[in-house]
């Protein structure tokens, strides 16, 4: 009799809270939702992860001081792991499994986000956004794993396209890193200029160590193959250091980077020696009297008085304006389910920044079901800006 007593008021205090059992042990309570997100917060890459990390507690701050979302205000718990892979599991089975995140909201680096995909799509951990460029993340679908940036299987045709079509350049080298992302790039650059019958096109392609710092023989060789343009799939120091090594030597082909360059900072970091390049980008913030952007400066500023934020800002903000739409459509009473079928509900929708978004409900065989973005547009460095040179181009188009 006791034992039933004692089961009988287990359920009723069960009951009573209004939640199902993933929710009492998942994040979520009656006024607030644990989220958790992996940044390089320290390290080589700590401005990105800093900037990153910015960009989503202003937005949640400005979410949570209107109310949050039924009520509930958003926890964020950023952790760092210096864009180490092995820092990134630790991290994040500490976020899932001790602190009893809802969801994982924003990892910043291809290293880590593979690392610990498979960790959390197995767990039913959502996973909303990743700093990464890494088509492995959305192709095949995974259910639990939300995309946003364009992947490098995107970039590359598109650069392809773009420098042999619209540039009209014949001669095309590439430097990338010798990394996953850099690979997937070469490959997807070298696969799209096959189909098209432009093989030849591409005359020299080196990859380098992502922690090089200096690149004379890189240029040398490139200068060797007369090449007319050149694709850069590098990133942090390594862009403005190959950007000021060749005007050191006199090489002036048209450089085209990938999207982690379309950042002004670079600018500044290539001591004069960017004027011209164009980068891929797909965060479009070039009108600065754009209603949607003067309403993300004044949310964005509001928690960081007189900054200006940057573009690895602009992707943190992104990360958080996408989970919290995924969050309001997934209902009064959230579930890890209820939010993965909140955010298929996506079909066109556009955010403050964020730019249009369709996703698809889960199936395996439906590439485009997590892809996120599959259209980009370029920016070129005139002076100390970096202007769109080229409006969106989607493949296929």
């Amino acid at each position: 009799m006791k034992k039933l007593l004692l089961i009988v008021l287990v359920a009723a205090m069960i009951f009573s809270t209004g939640f199902s059992a993933e929710n009492s042990t998942n994040g979520i309570t009656d006024d607030s939702v644990k989220i958790g997100t992996f940044q390089a917060l320290s390290g080589a890459v700590a401005f990105i992860g800093v900037s990153m990390n910015k960009g989503m507690e202003a937005y949640f701050n400005w979410i949570n001081e209107n109310g949050g979302i039924y009520g509930r205000k958003i926890d964020l718990i950023s952790v760092d792991d210096q864009f180490v892979p092995s820092k990134t599991v630790i991290e994040v089975k500490r976020l899932v499994e001790q602190d009893k995140v809802f969801a994982i909201v924003g990892g910043l680096g291809t290293p880590g986000c593979l690392a610990v995909m498979d960790y959390l799509n197995e767990g039913g951990v959502p996973f909303v956004y990743q700093g990464s460029g890494s088509s492995l993340l959305s192709i095949p679908p995974k259910k639990y794993i939300f995309s946003v940036q364009p992947n490098y299987s995107i970039e590359a045709p598109i650069v392809g396209k773009y420098l042999t079509e619209v540039a009209n350049k014949k001669r095309i080298g590439m430097i990338y890193r010798a990394a996953e992302d850099g690979k997937e790039a070469y490959a997807a650059l070298r696969a799209w200029l096959r189909e098209n019958g432009k093989s030849d096109m591409l005359v020299r392609a080196i990859a380098v160590d992502p922690a090089q710092t200096s690149f004379d023989n890189e240029i040398i060789k490139m200068m060797q193959s007369g090449v007319d343009a050149v694709y850069l799939l590098t990133f942090t120091d390594q862009t403005p250091n190959i950007l000021k090594q060749s005007r050191d030597y006199g090489f002036e082909p048209l450089f085209v980077s990938c999207y982690p360059n379309a950042e002004p900072k670079l600018i500044q970091l290539a001591e004069g020696a960017a004027e011209g390049m164009e980068a891929m980008a797909w965060v479009d913030l070039n009108d600065p009297e754009a209603e949607n952007y003067l309403k993300y400066m004044d949310i964005f500023q509001a928690t960081y008085p007189d900054e200006i934020p940057d573009a690895y800002a602009a992707a943190g903000f992104i990360a958080a304006e996408l989970f919290t739409e995924g969050l309001r459509r997934a209902g009064e009473n959230p579930t890890r389910e209820s939010l993965v079928e909140g955010l298929e509900s996506l079909n066109g929708w556009q955010g403050i920044i964020t730019p249009i978004i369709t996703y698809y409900p889960y199936d395996p065989e439906n590439e485009k079901a997590r892809l996120g973005l599959n259209a980009m547009y370029i920016l070129r460095v005139e002076g100390d800006q970096m202007l769109k040179a080229i409006d969106w181009v989607k493949m296929g188009e």
